[in-house]
């Protein structure tokens, strides 16, 4: 006589038989039908979350600096029963597999890099190469990854203060050359200021200078001597010389 067993939402279920073993047919969503000797693990299929703590990493300083992270996974129907072989439970995935796999992968990346890199400059590019890392190995299980979340490293207090006092210094050199490229700039600006009110100058001189010889060289003997017949009718007695004008009574 045959039983019920309800497979819930976000779940799948592997079949085990104490005859014939696992069976690799994945039960799905719903009501399902199966004999006094089969046994129904359920494995979830959502996404779950773990939290790996204080996982310790040395890195190529010989420096130690504990991490801890949240991991996002899941296992598809797909794998349900490639996992459900390995590990039964998604329990026994968090303690057998999760969180060694996390060490080792955090190893395998740390002891490329200096602790000051891992906290400072490249601390985004360190835990890229621990997702990835983590991802490559949870596929090798079966296992979908979604994300890893970093949520605290610590790396010692004297190392984290050395650290703090280097961004410090840092931040000071770098105000220094900012401070030091913007007198430079106002220096420079001056300089061009300057050398443009010369140039203006010596444009206006010239200009002048020009107008006066245009003026000079259009005054011809016989415009002279027309301004003094001119005169001459108007004011009596008169005589132009060059450009200038001397009246007589």
């Amino acid at each position: 006589m045959g039983t019920v067993k309800f497979i819930p939402v976000n779940s799948v279920g592997i079949k085990f038989n104490q005859f014939t073993g696992v069976s690799e047919e994945v039960l799905s969503e719903g009501m399902k039908f199966k004999s006094p000797f089969d046994t129904v693990y359920i494995i979830p299929t959502e996404v779950r979350t773990k939290t790996v703590a204080d996982v310790a990493g040395q890195t190529k300083d010989a420096q130690w600096i504990k991490i801890t992270m949240d991991i996002k996974y899941r296992v598809s129907e797909s794998n349900a029963f490639k996992v459900f072989k390995q590990f039964k439970t998604l329990d026994k995935v968090d303690e057998t597999l999760l969180t060694p796999l996390v060490q080792r992968s955090i190893e395998e990346v740390t002891t490329k890099y200096n602790v000051i890199d891992i906290l400072g400059e490249k601390r985004n590019q360190v835990y890229t190469e621990i997702e990835q890392v983590v991802k490559t190995k949870l596929a090798e299980s079966g296992i979908e990854f979604f994300s890893l979340v970093l949520m605290d490293t610590d790396a010692g207090e004297a190392i984290e203060s050395a650290i703090e006092k280097e961004a410090v210094a840092k931040k000071e050199v770098e105000t220094a050359l900012q401070t030091q490229e913007k007198a430079r700039i106002e220096a420079e600006t001056k300089v061009i200021e300057a050398e443009s009110a010369a140039k203006v100058k010596l444009i206006e001189a010239q200009a002048a200078s020009d107008a006066n010889r245009l003026v000079s060289n259009s005054i011809t003997p016989e415009i002279l001597k027309k301004m003094e017949m001119e005169a001459r009718l108007k004011f009596g007695w008169v005589e132009i010389t060059g450009a200038q004008l001397i009246i007589g009574q």
